[in-house]
């Protein structure tokens, strides 16, 4: 409930105002925030009005004085109704910012709902990012514009907070039956609309950053291929059909580059030099050397005719769909055990592994087949541009048992 009230207060700035005096302030309380105005007007304790909020009729010109007072007070009454007609959280800093710019006269930026700055945000940034993350926060829209009309609210700054994200959580996973990692993604998402908004001074409302509104971890347990069976696909008899080839081929080029498909999927000739691969990723925009292996200088040659040195690149999606009829055409058929939560509950699904091969495959696989090949984490994240170990670890897949027989070899070396 906000309430709004005249208190004297002495400054630490006393020397400006007469020893016997105060400063009249008015105090805005909303939500136990607490924020001053200063009236520019000081008085006499002796003449102030506790009860009745006004100038005492003992003090000379006291009724221009109160007819001030109420005009102060009636500014900072009309920025609270009007937020509050506009169904906007009447927050301190809020109220306090509006004055403050009305008072300097500043001129106000164009105001944006959340919706419109998430349009804003995406439209600066359509040749910064990726078309596939683009894709993710488009998902995002659309999932909130869904979830708007199931509880019927209209989604704005000021009720982003954490009674949104409980009743978004509860609505993601148990209406519409889908998983915390994909809540997580769109958590993300929004967050990152926040905080950019905030930084540009677009919102004020920061319900985002509770300490719970968090994007929930998961570990989905995502493959990588052996180089045994990357060596399977790279048998495979596909002259018959040049297009499965082209797939298999990008993917093995994937496998030992350590690329993303964004970016093995844009090699010009200018990134070749000699024995090293020097490509700018275009996720980090950091530059990454990488030495030409073996199997990717029998690609290179084979598709030397092309200008780049290698098959022409699928879509995205073209190419998962094909990379799993590859992987069971190589027998890729191990089984494993995909876990899940939704909600609270834990989801445990059955796949084969050539189910579940996707382009991102490929640079989870050069990570953990070199990591396995005991080359320093230091010298593969240069390569993969991984900036921090906690990001590279995640694409390092290793079972316990590999993890063992890795141990085993470490120490029959250094006997």
């Amino acid at each position: 409930m906000a309430t709004i009230k005249f208190v004297l207060s002495k400054s630490q700035h006393q020397r400006k105002i007469k020893s016997n005096q105060s400063m009249i302030m008015l105090r805005y309380t909303h939500r136990k925030q607490v924020t001053y105005f200063y009236t520019q007007r000081n008085l006499e304790n002796r003449y102030w009005d506790e009860k009745g909020q006004q100038i005492k009729k003992s003090y000379s010109g006291s009724d221009r004085f109160n007819i001030y007072l109420n005009k102060f007070r009636q500014k900072v009454e009309d920025i609270v109704n009007e937020l509050m007609i506009n169904g906007e959280d009447p927050e301190t800093s809020r109220v306090k910012l509006i004055y403050t710019e009305k008072k300097e006269g500043i001129q106000k930026k164009r105001e944006f709902t959340f919706f419109e700055y998430f349009e804003k945000y995406l439209e600066d940034r359509k040749n910064k990012i990726e078309h596939s993350t683009a894709k993710t926060y488009r998902t995002t829209v659309n999932k909130l514009r869904e979830y708007e009309k199931y509880a019927r609210v209209q989604l704005n700054w000021h009720n982003i907070n954490m009674d949104f994200y409980d009743d978004f959580l509860e609505y993601y996973t148990s209406v519409e039956g889908l998983t915390n990692s994909g809540f997580s993604k769109n958590i993300k998402n929004i967050k990152a609309i926040m905080n950019d908004a905030m930084v540009n001074s677009f919102n004020t409302y920061n319900g985002h950053n509770h300490k719970n509104f968090l994007v929930l971890r998961e570990d989905i347990d995502n493959i990588y291929l052996t180089e045994e069976e990357i060596e399977k696909l790279i048998a495979l008899d596909l002259s018959k059909d040049k297009t499965m080839e082209r797939t298999r081929d990008l993917f093995v080029f994937g496998c030992y580059t350590g690329l993303r498909f964004s970016d093995f999927s844009q090699v010009k000739p200018e990134h070749i030099i000699g024995d090293v691969l020097r490509i700018k990723t275009i996720k980090t925009g950091e530059w990454v050397n990488i030495p030409i292996l073996p199997a990717v200088r029998a690609i290179m040659d084979k598709y030397k005719d092309n200008p780049n040195n290698l098959p022409k690149s699928l879509c995205n999606q073209t190419m998962n769909r094909y990379l799993k009829k590859l992987g069971e055409k190589a027998e890729l058929k191990d089984k494993i055990l995909k876990i899940r939560s939704r909600g609270k509950d834990r989801i445990e699904e059955s796949l084969l592994k050539y189910e579940m091969i996707c382009t991102h495959t490929a640079r989870r696989s050069f990570a953990t087949n070199m990591f396995k090949r005991g080359i320093p984490t230091r010298v593969i994240m240069n390569i993969t541009g991984h900036r921090t170990e906690k990001a590279f670890n995640s694409y390092i897949k290793i079972s316990q048992d590999e993890n063992a027989e890795l141990l085993k070899e470490y120490f029959s070396k250094s006997a």
